[in-house]
This record gives structure tokens, sequence and C-alpha cells, in this order.
């Protein structure tokens, strides 16, 4: 029978690849842009963000000295997890992540869509997708995309057999057999989210294995799942695995979160804690505004959580890093955990 042998969670920040003297190209966008942060649930303009937060004394941990400690020891913990991928020899891998109109762009965006393609090609972007990103994204383009077009191996098989066992499971759930392709003068990119190009080149380090990217519709309201949907649905993907005859190792990645667009050291904290020790209970006491906008990722981990909870794996945190880039705290947080 199909079984877990690894499970990792794993932030896949920009920041991550993005010279630290850089991070204050968002930063400036942060206090400009006059978009409100979410925050402890509430919606806060950057001013007031920089007010409610003025007694962490932040500016400290701004420096470009500190900014590159951080981003070191967050990198070496990159390097620890992809040595523990390598080393668990996975046959297929089970990618939770979120899409952000980078294909998904057309309605209706469905709450877990189960990708089940034989094969996934990725692709850097084009000229025109560079020219309409936010300020500062495409630096950050060597860590989650290809020089090149590459195609990696999906399975078919796993996905499907999941896809089929979550029959009764309430909520949307959809299955796409082939890769999507939205327009590229639309979307912003013609290959592979974000979310799992990271994986592809920071865990597997470009050698893939079989894998089925499953996608969590996190960022986009109204048709969010929430996190005990996300948790209920990785119990069953979980279940699906376990049923599953073939004798194979198995992988589960979250890909994405924890909290940014503001860091919030205590709620990932108490998130990593409860997490690592299967107490899902407590997240699902947190306000739904604390898990929006960049931190909606977070419900990814949730979801991978759930597949795991049954399994016999021990779950540590390997490290934790706030990558700060401004005195209210905007920046995002560094998380890596492992289940062995």
């Amino acid at each position: 029978m199909a079984r877990i042998v690894l499970g990792i969670g794993c932030s896949h920040t920009p920041q991550l690849h993005t010279p630290t003297d850089q991070w204050d190209i968002r930063a400036k966008r942060d206090a400009e842009d006059g978009l409100p942060f979410w925050y402890h649930g509430e919606r806060l303009r950057f001013v007031e963000l920089l007010e409610k937060r003025r007694h962490l004394d932040l500016e400290s941990q701004i420096t470009l000295a500190e900014r590159e400690a951080r981003l070191q020891k967050a990198r070496a913990a990159l390097d620890q997890l992809s040595r523990l991928y390598r080393d668990s020899r996975p046959d297929v891998t089970l990618i939770f992540g979120n899409d952000q109109a980078e294909i998904f762009i057309d309605e209706p965006r469905h709450a877990f869509t189960i990708m089940g393609a034989a094969e996934f090609e990725n692709r850097p972007r084009t000229d025109d997708q560079i020219e309409r990103l936010p300020p500062g994204i495409a630096l950050s383009d060597s860590g989650h995309l290809p020089d090149e077009s590459v195609r990696l191996p999906g399975h078919p098989a796993l996905a499907r057999h999941i896809y089929d066992a979550l029959a009764d499971l309430p909520g949307d759930v959809a299955y796409a057999p082939q890769q999507i392709r939205p327009d590229p003068m639309r979307a912003s990119t013609s290959g592979m989210p974000h979310a799992y190009g990271f994986i592809y080149k920071q865990l597997m380090r470009d050698a893939v294995t079989p894998h089925v990217p499953v996608d969590t519709s996190t960022l986009f309201p109204p048709n969010q799942p929430t996190t005990r949907e996300c948790f209920a649905f990785g119990q069953k993907v979980g279940e699906a695995i376990a049923d599953w005859e073939p004798d194979v190792r198995v992988c589960i990645i979250a890909s994405g979160g924890l909290s940014h667009f503001v860091v919030d050291e205590e709620f990932d904290r108490d998130l990593l804690a409860a997490m690592t020790t299967n107490e899902f209970e407590r997240l699902f006491e947190y306000h739904e505004g604390y898990y929006q906008a960049g931190s909606s990722e977070i419900k990814s981990w949730i979801a991978a959580g759930g597949a795991m909870a049954r399994n016999p794996l021990e779950g540590r945190v390997v490290d934790y890093q706030a990558l700060y880039r401004t005195p209210a705290g905007t920046g995002s947080s560094a998380a890596f955990a492992a289940w062995t």
C-alpha cells in the first residue's frame, strides 16, 4: 500500500531570492500604495499599522546586516529540507499550493483543484508579462522559474484516485486532466504557478519526481475554503493515499505562508506549534481575517497537515525567520518544517 514517508512545509516568499538591499523596492510600495493590510483580522492602512506596532521596535530588525543574517539562515533551512527530500526517495509527491492569477484567471475558481496531467511544462515569463508585474517581483524569478522551458512528470493515476475518493466530500473539488494554459497576455505566467515552481527549484533542485499539484483557492473571494474545510479536504486526501494499492513512497509538501504581507510572529509560532503536535482545533478558532491576502497560503499548510494527521510521522520546526522590510512589520515570514 502507498505510505507517506515525509512531510514538508516551506515558505516560498520572493524575498528568499531577492537581494536584501532590493527589499526596499517593495518596502516603498508598502508605504506609498495606500492599500490596506490585513493584520489580526483587521484592515489597516500603513500609517495605522506603523502606529499599532511601534512598541515592537521593528526598526532595529530591518537593517541590511540583520536582513542578510536572517536570509542566510532561511536559505540554510531550505538546503536542509532539500536534503531531507532527496534522502527520503519518494516515488510520488503531492504539492499543496495556491494560484495567484497565474493560471486560474477566469471564473469560476474552484475551492480545490487536483491536477492530473501526465506532464507539466514550466517556462520563464515573457517580456510582456514582466512588464505587467508589480515592482520588485521579477527580481526573484530565478527562485521559481527555469531559464528555459522544461517538462516535468505528473502522476495521473494517483491524482485521479484521490479525486474519485473525494466524491462524497462536501465542497467544490475539481479535477484537471490537462495542464491549465491561460492566455499569457492575461496571466502572469504561461507555465506553473510560483507555489509549485519554487518547490521544483528549491527543494527538488530540478530533479522533479512524478507529482500531483493540488491547488487551494485561498486568495480570491468569495470561493475561499475555510480552515476547517481545508483540513477536512486534506484528511480525505490522506485517506485516499492510505487506500491506494501500489507500494509507493509518498511525500506531502505545503508550499507558501506563513504570515505576510504583514509578519505576525506570535501567530506564526502558534500555528507551527499546533501543526507539529496535531492540535489543529486551535487554528480553527482564529478569525478568517488572519487567513487573508498572503497569509491565506497558510491554508495550504493546514490542508497538508490534514493529509498527514493520521500518519505516524513526527513534526518539527526546522527554522523560522521573520523577514521584515519596514518598521510597520511588512514583509514575509520564512517558515520551514518537516514531518519524518
